[in-house]
């Protein structure tokens, strides 16, 4: 039986789904599942066919995910905000069987050779006079969806995580915040993320409801809960710090029961100011790859431990080799896309340590990336983008660390140019690089300091500013 079969069986009239003014409760969903099943099936969709969804986070997406998964099916939501050389590496080494999209965005993905339906069309596609059966039967090792993540190449990682590992994170999650039927999890995260997605299962499996914000934006969710009997919601610390910016920001972040706080590393001011204002604060450690977070801490239990990640989850076992965090348990990803299986075993790459009483401390969220508002940047994809600017000749590209973002993204130029405008930069990078991953600051220097290697000494930088 399905996670939703399972709930509709449970509580069919209960709430699922609040988005914006409207409601669906379990059997709405089912219903519509239900239709693009069958069409799904009708276009002879077998499982483990690979579906790419190219569509906004909303109610649609979340239907056909969960359609996908009724057949067994394996879904990979793709983020709209991609630039076009981004979607076409994804897709190409993805090779969907089929592309799920809608008449807006249709146009970006046309010029592929892989299969394409729109969501409008779909249910249509579920009418007919022959009687279609869904004979498949769900197995915990069964790849259920892929979720995208940046490596060290700057290319998108398609990570594989099957329906046992979501169980596993699910039961985990719920082991140590203990959900209530009348629970409601604000999601702001997008569903193409793990952060997002893993809400969404979370709520399927323990029965309470999901209010789905579409995008961030501080006044919407701050309304939201205001309006909302919202009790827990999944923050980074840069959105925290703009809800709180707001006014009536801390009065409604304290009436909410769990505050999950993730993404990258917390600022020490920032939960200074949460323990002493009393917000109930879990701070999270994962990763797309541990299929979200497996590390946790309740700031307010042990205010004392405010730097550490946390404590591993149930099932989880982290240990370091060579200063590197690694990580095992069933919830950890079934491997990389194209990569050998992990086994249940994977190495973050974060450099970190296991202290006294299983506490892990992260000497930095990850040595090669840099992370702002959440979001992973790759410092040498940025560099390769400056260096094909016309008069750019050398680039250095790293994080700084930033009261808004956590870090921000910093680039220093070596600019035959140097009349270049930093508006210039920008424009020029902006059908190379998605937003986040753009410079915050240009700093132009005479030459970028680099080893006998050729690698950049990145500690003599701020001695080489013209």
């Amino acid at each position: 039986m399905s996670w939703l079969q399972n709930q509709v069986n449970l509580n069919p009239e209960k709430l699922f789904i609040q988005f914006s003014n409207d409601q669906f409760s379990y059997l709405d969903i089912a219903e519509m599942v239900q239709t693009y099943s069958r069409s799904l099936l009708r276009e002879n969709i077998q499982p483990t066919d690979r579906i790419l969804i190219f569509l906004p986070s909303g109610i649609e997406l979340i239907e056909i995910m969960l359609a996908c998964f009724e057949i067994g099916a394996v879904v990979l939501p793709l983020s709209l905000k991609l630039t076009e050389k981004e979607r076409t590496a994804v897709i190409e080494k993805i090779q969907p069987r089929l592309i799920i999209t809608n008449w807006k965005e249709q146009s970006s993905i046309s010029n592929f050779k892989f299969q394409i339906s729109n969501i409008e069309e779909l249910p249509n596609a579920s009418s007919g006079c022959s009687v279609i059966t869904n004979n498949y039967k769900k197995d915990k090792d069964d790849i259920c969806a892929i979720i995208l993540t940046s490596g060290t190449t700057g290319m998108p990682k398609a990570v594989q995580l099957t329906y046992g590992n979501f169980e596993a994170s699910c039961n985990n999650w719920n082991e140590f915040l203990q959900f209530q039927p009348n629970d409601q999890f604000l999601c702001c995260l997008p569903l193409h993320h793990i952060g997002g997605l893993a809400v969404m299962l979370r709520a399927l499996m323990f029965g309470f409801s999901v209010n789905l914000v579409s995008t961030f934006e501080a006044q919407t969710v701050l309304d939201t809960i205001t309006k909302h009997p919202v009790t827990i919601i999944s923050l980074v610390p840069t959105m925290l710090k703009r809800i709180l910016d707001l006014e009536g920001g801390l009065k409604a972040l304290k009436s909410l029961r769990w505050i999950l706080l993730g993404g990258g590393p917390s600022p020490e001011y920032l939960l200074d100011i949460c323990i002493k204002e009393k917000l109930n604060i879990v701070k999270v450690y994962g990763m797309s790859e541990t299929c979200s977070g497996t590390v946790g801490l309740k700031l307010l239990d042990e205010p004392h431990n405010k730097l550490y990640a946390g404590r591993p989850f149930s099932g989880a076992k982290i240990w370091t080799e060579n200063d590197e965090l690694h990580i095992s348990g069933p919830m950890v990803m079934k491997g990389y896309v194209g990569e050998a299986e992990t086994n249940g075993a994977h190495n973050s790459h974060d450099l970190g340590r296991v202290d006294k009483d299983n506490l892990i401390f992260l000497d930095i969220r990850r040595k090669d990336l840099i992370v702002t508002g959440g979001e992973n940047v790759n410092p040498i994809e940025v560099e390769e983008a400056l260096i094909k600017i016309e008069g750019i000749t050398d680039a250095a590209v790293i994080g700084v660390e930033d009261t808004e973002w956590g870090q921000k993204v910093v680039a220093y130029i070596v600019n035959s140019e140097l009349g270049i405008r930093n508006s210039e930069l920008r424009m020029k990078l902006k059908n190379k690089l998605s937003n986040f991953k753009i410079p915050k600051e240009f700093i132009q220097v005479l030459s970028i300091p680099r080893n006998e290697l050729g690698k950049i000494e990145y500690g003599k930088l701020f001695k080489y500013q013209s």
